[in-house]
């Protein structure tokens, strides 16, 4: 056996007695030399804490007025910890826990809220409760339920009716270690498919709805072999009760079965009215489907009218080269068509007819916009079921799909209003028809972000001079500070539901640190606590 010569007491020992690096290899020092090191710093720092009481208590008593002449004063004493409190504070419009530190107006006693309902103007249904066996499964500490919600995103997947197209982003894998979350490039998409597979194929998605749910589950777990076969068969069943958007499938399939024959381009559309429309052949005759028993809504309010935002529910000849259909992001069933688990009983999502409270009679745009929506779902209420927070990685993918739909809708808006931003002002078009070279087919169609979109090309310029002209007017700055969020903060780990980490909870950690930070900046600009006046 080798041995290696210990640095401190320089003795040959054999390398069991050394202690091994991060990189495997043995340590200079021996385990007995590291041992008798560790115990004179504690002794010497026992020693130090002993003198450093003696002399607090020695210390004469300063006359008031007089300020000791020492080289440096130490502040650490003085430090109090920024607390938060409790999230108890109950919105009295919605009913949504709050930090009383998010309050906009009224009183420590009645404090009214802007970020849940916009001071009550936004009102919308609460979510129902999940079915008892999924509710279970979301709530219990014991080994199955935790399994199921580690793998909830693939339950959710053999589960849903649409299937979800994105370029997932794999960095955060390649960086071995560290937190994990959903991330994704570009733009993400539910697509709805054909409601019959094609010859030779497993059927998969809303196509396994229309088949005894044993038999169902079973070709689910085949496809996906690492979840529980009873767990799948447990929550078809449930699904087949609660679910409306089942029998709205069958019907659908059903009434395009039932049609003539000549009919060969017949298709069924779900409306954004959440009516089942039939569309025939080339005139494109709609005549509407009773559905008032299989869904519990109509939206009365939303257009009834041919349009892109319809979803394929069936077609009769479908194109294979167009077999699958992007849905509508702005559709009322664009979410629960795919968040199954987080909406078992078809909530729906949000839409054009949604429109905010106005009793002062002071708003004059009483559209509820798409963030608002999501604002208000994503406070979690005491009269409400928790279900959409307790799901883990599929909440991730929710945020994410709805930051998605947000923006995605934003960009739709900034695309078919160019002309409302004057886009022809600061585009390069003008002066290419000027030069003599100019072919209207190398030109093409360009779209403009302007610097009201946060992330583009613009906002980050102006952020840039901005930036720039506060130095030109003030100076360099003296102090760049950052500040960074800490999972562990206690106002996050207190509201943590139970058998929950700090990553599951993204929508927790945002609005502590949202929090945080702005009390910084008050202390840093207002208060003038720390370095004196702040010029900015």
């Amino acid at each position: 056996m080798s041995t290696i010569k210990c640095v401190q007491c320089k003795r040959d020992k054999s390398v069991l007695d050394y202690d091994q690096d991060r990189h495997g290899a043995p340590r200079k020092t021996c385990q007995s030399c590291l041992q008798c090191q560790r115990e004179q710093r504690r002794v010497r720092a026992e020693s130090r804490q002993i003198q450093a009481n003696q002399n607090i208590e020695r210390a004469p008593i300063q006359p008031v007025g007089t300020i000791a002449p020492l080289a440096f004063i130490s502040s650490r004493l003085y430090w109090n910890r920024l607390e938060l409190g409790n999230m108890n504070v109950v919105c009295s419009s919605c009913h949504a826990l709050h930090w009383l530190g998010e309050c906009v107006g009224g009183t420590a006693a009645a404090p009214t809220f802007q970020s849940c309902c916009k001071k009550g103007d936004v009102i919308l249904p609460a979510i129902k409760r999940a079915p008892p066996y999924l509710q279970y499964l979301l709530e219990s500490l014991d080994t199955i339920a935790r399994q199921f919600r580690t793998n909830i995103r693939e339950y959710n997947g053999a589960l849903t009716f649409t299937s979800v197209k994105f370029t997932a982003d794999n960095r955060p894998a390649a960086q071995n270690g560290g937190i994990t979350c959903f991330q994704i490039h570009g733009e993400l998409f539910h697509m709805q498919g054909p409601l019959q597979p094609a010859p030779n194929t497993t059927p998969c998605f809303a196509q396994l709805y229309f088949y005894d749910p044993i038999y169902a589950s079973q070709i689910r777990h085949s496809a996906h072999p690492r979840l529980n076969l009873e767990i799948l068969q447990r929550i078809t069943a449930e699904l087949n009760t609660v679910n409306p958007f089942i029998t709205l499938y069958k019907t659908a399939k059903e009434r395009l079965d039932s049609l003539p024959a000549g009919e060969s381009n017949a298709r069924v559309l779900l409306n954004p009215q959440l009516q089942l429309i039939i569309e025939s052949d080339a005139d494109k005759r709609r005549n509407n489907l009773p559905t008032s028993y299989e869904i519990a809504i109509i939206i009365p309010d939303e257009y009834d009218q041919a349009g892109f935002r319809d979803i394929v529910l069936a077609n009769r000849n479908p194109d294979p080269n167009t077999a699958f259909s992007i849905i509508n992001p702005n559709h009322a069933a664009y979410m629960p068509l795919h968040y199954v688990l987080l909406f078992p009983n078809g909530d729906l999502g949000w839409h054009w007819s949604l429109q905010l409270r106005n009793e002062m009679q002071l708003r004059k745009n009483l559209r509820l916009s798409q963030r608002a929506f999501y604002r208000y779902r994503l406070h979690s209420r005491v009269d409400e079921p928790r279900t959409i927070f307790q799901a883990q990685r599929l909440f991730q993918q929710y945020l994410v799909d709805a930051w998605a739909a947000c923006d995605q809708n934003k960009l739709n808006w900034i695309r078919l209003n160019q002309g409302q931003l004057r886009s022809d002002l600061y585009n390069d078009l003008s002066d290419a028809m000027l030069r003599d070279d100019f072919s209207a087919e190398q030109t093409g169609k360009r779209i403009i972000l302007p610097s009201s979109y946060s992330g583009g090309d613009r906002y980050m310029q102006q952020l840039y001079q901005d930036s720039m002209a506060i130095v030109r007017h003030f100076g360099r700055p003296s102090l760049f500070i950052t500040f960074t969020a800490n999972p562990k903060w206690k106002e996050i780990t207190d509201e943590l539901l139970p058998g929950q980490s700090p990553v599951d909870r993204p929508d927790l950690i945002a609005r502590v640190f949202h929090l945080k930070q702005q009390q910084l900046l008050q202390e840093l600009v207002m208060a003038a606590m720390w370095f004196g006046y702040a010029r900015c």
